[in-house]
């Protein structure tokens, strides 16, 4: 009788061994993004590793303020872009006005608002933040000195008189690094 008992365990482990073996991958771990700061070049940069490859994201130049060193920039928007892709949110980037100052932000939906909670990049004071996200979506403007074209391919578009990004298309189009 024991030895029927531990035949059967044996089949009943094989049996859930061989289809935890065999279980596919989900689309959502094929295609995880990460977003993250690092310092290149003597410069700190907001990156991207995408299953095409790794993208650079934004590049920081600048102090803002005296607190807000290039490197703790980057290094928390990038924190924010991670945060609000694990929350499934970072769905689109458009542009706002918070306490009276530009931003970038997540909207979770087409013709989304910018609430405060989803401020991704606050920017300078008399910043245009629209020419901001036009630039950070506008690989192909950079690389062939073209004049901006928007068609309905392009991850960037108006919507409401709004400019946003939509992230996923973006992120298929842009060029990765090798």
């Amino acid at each position: 009788m024991k030895i029927k008992s531990l035949a059967g365990l044996i089949a009943g482990l094989g049996i859930v061994l061989g289809s935890a073996i065999s279980k596919p991958v989900s689309a959502e771990t094929e295609t995880s993004n990460t977003y993250y700061c690092a310092q290149l070049n003597g410069n700190w940069s907001t990156f991207v590793n995408t299953p095409r490859g790794t993208v650079t994201l934004i590049n920081w130049a600048n102090t803002f303020g005296s607190d807000w060193t290039p490197e703790k920039r980057c290094s928390a928007v990038s924190q924010r872009f991670q945060k609000f892709l694990d929350q499934g949110n970072l769905k689109f980037i458009r542009t706002g006005d918070i306490n009276q100052q530009p931003v970038l932000c997540v909207a979770n939906v087409r013709d989304g608002s910018c609430p405060e909670d989803n401020v991704l990049i606050t920017l300078k004071p008399g910043t245009d933040p629209e020419g901001v996200l036009v630039r950070l979506v506008d690989f192909r403007r950079s690389v062939s000195g073209q004049t901006l074209t928007l068609s309905a391919d392009d991850p960037g578009f108006y919507s409401g008189g709004e400019f946003y990004v939509d992230m996923e298309k973006f992120l298929d189009a842009v060029p990765v690094e090798n």
